[in-house]
């Protein structure tokens, strides 16, 4: 039986971290990322950065009884993903991919105070670092105005890395194929 987050289970980062690369587990291991080709890599981490945005937004935000420690494994996992998703964007030589990068790093930097209210610094590299005991104790309504559905933040990153990894699948199968191709549709 799975555990629901907002349950009464505590769930850790490295399950949402699982959770999110569902589609490439490989991903979720540094030895594994290394032998992975940038296409590839783009891919599985521009995929669960949507799924992990997916999450976020899907959160119950509202409710009293919503679990604190869930959504901070659900943000930790967040913050892994997304600088994967920075750094093997700008790994590859497609220009998309590396365009997806910048808009990812300039949307964190323009809510950079929304986030640091919560923990999360936006470092000089446009990644993501927590902090973890103001994180643990933010407040779920300032959560909230970052990652509940309706939140601009979240929606960006969610339109972003999806974008990102449907370029990212042409890239993959240029990479395949063997030639540098742009099969986007």
């Amino acid at each position: 039986m799975a555990a629901v987050a907002g349950t009464g289970t505590s769930l850790s980062a490295s399950y949402y971290l699982r959770n999110f690369y569902t589609a490439n587990r490989n991903a979720v291991t540094s030895s594994k990322r290394k032998e992975m080709t940038g296409g590839t890599l783009s891919q599985a981490d521009a995929t669960a950065l949507h799924r992990a945005a997916k999450k976020l937004r899907n959160f119950n935000y509202e409710d009293d009884t919503t679990d604190s420690a869930n959504i901070y494994g659900s943000v930790n996992a967040f913050i892994q993903v997304y600088n994967n998703t920075l750094s093997s964007g700008n790994k590859t030589d497609d220009a998309s991919l590396n365009r997806y990068s910048r808009y990812l790093k300039s949307l964190s930097k323009e809510h950079s105070s929304e986030l640091s209210r919560i923990g999360i610094t936006v470092n000089s590299d446009g990644s993501l670092s927590a902090n973890d005991n103001l994180l643990k104790s933010a407040k779920v309504s300032k959560v909230r105005t970052l990652f509940a559905d309706d939140a601009e933040y979240i929606t960006k990153v969610s339109r972003y890395s999806k974008k990102m990894a449907e370029k990212a699948d042409s890239v993959v199968l240029s990479e395949t194929l063997g030639s540098n191709i742009d099969l986007t549709l």
